[in-house]
């Protein structure tokens, strides 16, 4: 009995200090009086412009939220949070991303979006544990260099940008599962897409492309595929490889027709179509989209 009841006092220890690890706190009031016990704190829209000293007491805070406030710089001082691993500075006023947060060496998601950038770091790099990069709404003309030595990226989104173009170093991701490219530029794709093996999720809507670029139907884990809002003419009919595909958008494209392959993708659950005013699709098409969620 006395074996059941520490283990029964064991379990319940640990439930309580998972259940401290994922607190919120929202106030730094609260934070100080207990310092060691705060892992996760937000000071979101606090109209803050600078950083409060009294953050670097939380040694053990593993979640900064410091989004939606009037940021330009950072101290030195953040770096001795030497547990961070998730960082968010969306929604300020940086110019570019502080050099400081490159010694943050435990980070492995980063939400920079919504800021006033046209330029990162070369140290951006240094951010080897990265899994997880946010950098929409920004004023990117090209993708930056530094991320493309971020090997570990699991997912890397760029939405609301104005890149009209993508490196072909951006083959040396190949840990990519998920990539957001919507609302840019883009008429093309580097054959080096091709090399991201692992990619789950593409999406480059509201971009420039009239024909949809073939090195796309070369990825054999690509489950989701985003070309709303281009000026698509048409798809290619090895559109049909994409055998893992589960969901496909083409709303609002100049498309005329449907590759016919498109009947193989066994694994399709949804298809949107809409507003493509000259799209005629023959019996089997047909046929084949009724059956989909629109």
């Amino acid at each position: 009995m006395k074996k059941i009841t520490t283990i029964s006092a064991f379990l319940f220890c640990t439930i309580i200090s998972f259940a401290q690890r994922d607190k919120v706190y929202s106030s730094l009031e609260e934070a100080l009086k207990t310092p060691a016990d705060v892992f996760v704190l937000s000071l979101s829209n606090k109209k803050l412009s600078a950083l409060p000293s009294a953050v670097t007491q939380f040694t053990n805070l593993t979640s900064l939220d410091l989004s939606g406030n009037k940021l330009t710089e950072l101290p030195e001082s953040i770096t001795l949070l030497t547990n961070l691993t998730e960082l968010d500075l969306s929604d300020n006023k940086f110019n570019t991303l502080p050099e400081i947060v490159t010694h943050l060496a435990n980070l492995t998601e980063l939400d920079f979006s919504s800021n006033n950038c046209s330029v990162l770091p070369s140290a951006l790099s240094r951010l080897s544990n990265l899994r997880i990069l946010y950098l929409n709404n920004n004023k990117f003309k090209s993708l930056p260099d530094a991320i493309l030595n971020l090997r570990l990226l699991n997912e890397l989104y760029l939405y609301g940008n104005l890149l009209n173009s993508i490196p072909e170093g951006i083959g040396k991701l190949t840990n990519l599962t998920e990539l957001g490219l919507g609302g840019n530029m883009l008429f093309t794709l580097p054959e080096s897409l091709g090399l991201l093996i692992n990619l789950q999720y593409l999406a480059l809507p509201y971009n420039q492309f009239m024909t949809a670029p073939e090195i796309i139907t070369r990825l054999p884990k690509l489950e989701v595929l985003d070309l709303n809002k281009n000026k698509l003419r048409s798809l290619p009919e090895t559109t049909g490889k994409l055998t893992m595909l589960k969901e496909l958008y083409v709303e609002g494209n100049k498309l005329a027709a449907l590759p016919e392959s498109i009947t193989s993708l066994s694994q399709l659950v949804i298809i949107n179509v809409r507003d493509n005013p000259s799209l005629k699709l023959s019996a089997g098409l047909k046929n084949f989209i009724e059956d989909k969620k629109i």
